[in-house]
């Protein structure tokens, strides 16, 4: 998947570059992340292209800012984007890569330590999300499924983040106590 798409999705009203990462932040961290240094040079791209257009204006601090808008070719774009449907299967998670060759560490008890530390980071970003649930529920009457369509399904995606984060937590607690048990009862190679 594409960060244009992204782009365009988040510049729904106009932002600047800055904001935009704010917004990712803020917003989006759940399941995406971006930089600046690649969030500037795409939006001049962008522009090029007619997807966006782009104003200098004043900042409240430091130099001029560039804004930026979606145009009606980046309304089209997004929507055909929107229309293609999931796209899946591009997903990269580092962590399982590293849970996958744990067996080169030859150490179990280093092997609960890397799976302890990714329980406690997995939990942490959960409270976070629950947090955010509990904050926006007890703000807005209407959540969740009240909720105008531009925070309706931004919230799908945060159901689905604390889902996906609470069962890692539990994936993460089911290996440590395999782990352990292999510890006391060793497995040789090749049985």
């Amino acid at each position: 998947m594409s960060l244009k798409y992204i782009l365009l999705g988040v510049l729904s009203e106009s932002q600047s570059g800055y904001d935009i990462k704010k917004y990712f932040e803020n917003s989006l961290k759940n399941f995406w992340n971006a930089e600046l240094s690649q969030i500037y040079p795409l939006l001049q791209k962008m522009e090029k292209e007619g997807l966006l257009n782009g104003t200098t204006g004043d900042s409240d601090i430091g130099p001029k800012k560039r804004v930026y808008g979606r145009t009606e070719k980046g309304n089209s774009e997004l929507e055909s984007w929107l229309s293609e449907g999931p796209v899946v299967g591009s997903e990269r998670i580092a962590y399982l890569a590293q849970v996958f060759f744990l067996a080169s560490l030859k150490d179990k008890a280093s092997a609960i330590a890397y799976m302890q530390k990714l329980k406690d980071y997995m939990a942490a970003r959960l409270a976070t999300l629950k947090a955010v649930e509990t904050e926006w529920a007890g703000q807005d009457a209407r959540y969740p499924d009240a909720l105008p369509d531009d925070e309706f399904y931004p919230q799908l995606t945060l159901t689905l983040g604390i889902a996906r984060l609470r069962g890692t937590v539990e994936w993460c607690e089911e290996c440590i106590s395999r782990i352990q048990a292999r510890k006391e009862e060793p497995v040789e190679a090749g049985q």
